[in-house]
């Protein structure tokens, strides 16, 4: 399993570079950085977009031979498919190039950690897909070129999704559920109560904007937790929710 760690940007920062919170998360858009510059690796682009990238664009994860590093929660909708369709519903993940890589381990680690996504977040192999999918670039351009064929690096993801007998549970996990905004605080009130005096959870809100969103306390494992997003759906209390790490 690839070794993975967060260095989220800010949501100040977030809200220049990105189309908001509501990523649809259909889809996983597999990209290549084209940066073949010595040292640039995952962590100078982890670097260069929590500093402020210069570019208009933005991606959720980077992921070279050591590591895969998160820059944005999965509910951002990134700028990095090359149209809003694309945007608005791909996680979008960066393969380095770096000349000073391994290569061929960048590609492996990337196939874990989208194995990982796939099951974190109950996205379909056949929704794995290339950037040239959505906008027609040449991106995955070393795989499209096959150095790596398309097809091996599918069944490199689908051979990382048996779970191996010597890996601990991941259900020591911690999950929290998010809802969508609301309009009022009044009516992020109304859920808030319902969830507290019917549910029995500890749950509080958040401002966002001129808006209001309702954020629980931590549930234990991915089970756990998508069993409470399934009971605030079913009470109708909100129509978007999202699964975030704690």
């Amino acid at each position: 399993m690839v070794t993975i760690r967060q260095k989220l940007v800010s949501s100040s920062q977030a809200a220049k570079i990105t189309n908001g919170k509501n990523n649809a998360k259909k889809y996983i858009v597999v990209h290549e950085t084209d940066n073949t510059n010595v040292g640039a690796d995952a962590d100078a682009h982890a670097r260069l977009q929590i500093n402020g990238n210069s570019r208009d664009a933005s991606w959720h994860w980077q992921v070279d031979d050591h590591e895969a590093i998160q820059s944005f929660e999965h509910y951002w909708e990134c700028w990095g498919a090359g149209t809003y369709l694309g945007n608005a519903q791909g996680i979008q993940v960066e393969i380095c190039v770096n000349s000073d890589g391994d290569y061929k381990k960048a590609v492996e680690n990337a196939a874990s950690l989208i194995a990982k996504i796939l099951k974190d977040e109950n996205i379909s192999i056949q929704n794995v897909v290339q950037h040239h999918y959505f906008s027609g670039k040449n991106c995955p351009r070393n795989i499209r070129a096959g150095k790596i064929t398309w097809t091996n690096f599918l069944q490199m993801i689908t051979s990382n999704e048996t779970p191996k007998p010597e890996k601990p549970p991941t259900e020591t996990m911690k999950y929290r559920i998010v809802t969508g905004t609301y309009s009022t605080r009044n009516a992020a009130s109304s859920v808030l109560n319902i969830m507290q005096k019917q549910f029995g959870w500890v749950a509080y809100i958040e401002q966002d904007g001129t808006r209001y969103r309702v954020k629980t306390g931590t549930f234990t494992g991915i089970t756990a937790a998508k069993n409470a997003e399934n009971k605030i759906k079913a009470s109708k209390l909100a129509q978007v929710t999202y699964i975030i790490e704690a």
